[in-house]
């Protein structure tokens, strides 16, 4: 459930000047892949089913593996080549290699070269190439796939036709988001808790514009992130919106409530210009232009890194500086710093933060670093690159 926020933030800034979608920036020579926390359906990708404490390093080291995805129980890589190579669960196709067989080592998704991007969501993938267009497999039992179908799992990489000019893509637990060059949020899939903002709370097969955000009226998004039943925004003025499951008070609007907001609202407190967003089960966080972390939502396992079983509105991770990066697993959290380190927090019963530290909080160092180029958050494992000296 993490993303490449910063990059797909500088795609857009290239298409507001008038420019070609550009796809990320070619990646440190001898990059690799590692992994830790649960490995039950070998969603580390090491060849093996053990929870893994610390790092290890996933097998294919030659593909050098650069970009990452991860979901409650497989993992996404895009390779070097712009292929894509996927691990782990695969019950519904969701590793993309025209079988159901899962794997603990990574396999090849069929058929896809151009890659710039991928997303993991519960038991589906998506992937973006390098000319705005958007793959989708797995289950779509809520539409999550964008198909303009309910039902079904697909164990092949299916083109979503009508999406295009795309400059990044979303996979919550149950929905989808991406982002569209005219700065358009589209969203489909689940909507029960009105995870896809658009005021009514019906599942859509199809990608549906969200109201109120992008256009001339609101100016550009920035970025997008999605949650198991919540999703974020940011507008390029720095305006950092919320919607949908509010439960644990994950939308930051100060308040913890069992009715859902069914379209964007703003986020309270006084963090500064966001730079990047990431959305877990319960909680969310957003790294400001100063390098803090800000947390809020669910804290029942120290992932929001307060005491206290909720938190309603951001509050500074403390112990964090210099950070450029974020991502969410169910109940912990990642962080990257500019330099290359990366720090983890929360839930720790398999591993989750890859510190090595069973005490979920201050944030500690992911052991395998630095040198990190990369963060991904599955629901309970971790993922990131890592450039090879």
């Amino acid at each position: 459930m993490s993303i490449t926020h910063v990059r797909a933030a500088l795609a857009a800034v290239v298409v507001a000047a008038g420019l070609a979608v550009a796809g990320p920036a070619a990646a440190a020579p001898g990059t690799h892949a590692i992994a830790w926390g649960r490995g039950a359906f070998g969603q580390l990708g090491n060849g093996s089913d053990d929870d893994q404490p610390i790092p290890v390093e996933v097998r294919n080291p030659e593909a050098g593996f650069t970009e990452l995805a991860g979901s409650l129980t497989h993992s996404l890589a895009i390779a070097a080549d712009g292929t894509v190579w996927a691990w782990g669960q695969n019950n519904n196709g969701q590793l993309g290699d025209g079988t159901h067989t899962d794997t603990n080592v990574p396999v090849k998704t069929a058929g896809l070269s151009g890659i710039v991007e991928v997303a993991a969501g519960w038991g589906f993938s998506l992937a973006r190439t390098d000319k705005g267009n958007v793959y989708a497999w797995g289950v779509n039992n809520f539409g999550q796939l964008g198909l303009g179908s309910f039902g079904g799992s697909y164990a092949t990489p299916q083109l979503l036709g009508e999406m295009r000019n795309i400059t990044h893509i979303e996979a919550g637990w149950f929905h989808s988001m991406a982002l569209r060059n005219s700065f358009t949020v589209l969203a489909w899939g689940a909507n029960s808790r009105g995870q896809l903002g658009d005021g009514t709370g019906v599942d859509k097969a199809s990608p549906v514009v969200i109201p109120g955000l992008g256009g001339k009226e609101s100016g550009p998004v920035f970025d997008i992130a999605a949650g198991f039943y919540h999703s974020l925004a940011v507008r390029a003025d720095g305006t950092l919106l919320s919607w949908g499951a509010n439960n644990f008070g994950q939308l930051g609007n100060g308040t913890t409530s069992v009715t859902a907001s069914l379209s964007p609202q703003p986020v309270i407190g006084g963090y500064g210009q966001v730079r990047a967003i990431a959305a877990g089960c319960g909680h969310s966080y957003l790294a400001d232009g100063s390098g803090r972390v800000w947390a809020w939502g669910d804290n029942s396992q120290a992932q929001v890194a307060f005491t206290g079983s909720v938190v309603t509105q951001p509050q500074v991770v403390p112990g964090l500086s210099g950070i450029r990066d974020v991502a969410a697993g169910c109940a912990f959290g990642l962080a990257l710093t500019s330099g290359g380190e990366a720090y983890g927090w929360g839930q720790y019963n398999s591993g989750q933060t890859g510190t090595g530290h069973p005490v979920p909080m201050p944030p500690f160092p992911v052991v395998w670093g630095p040198g990190i180029t990369r963060i991904a958050a599955g629901g309970d494992h971790g993922l990131a690159a890592r450039q090879v000296n």
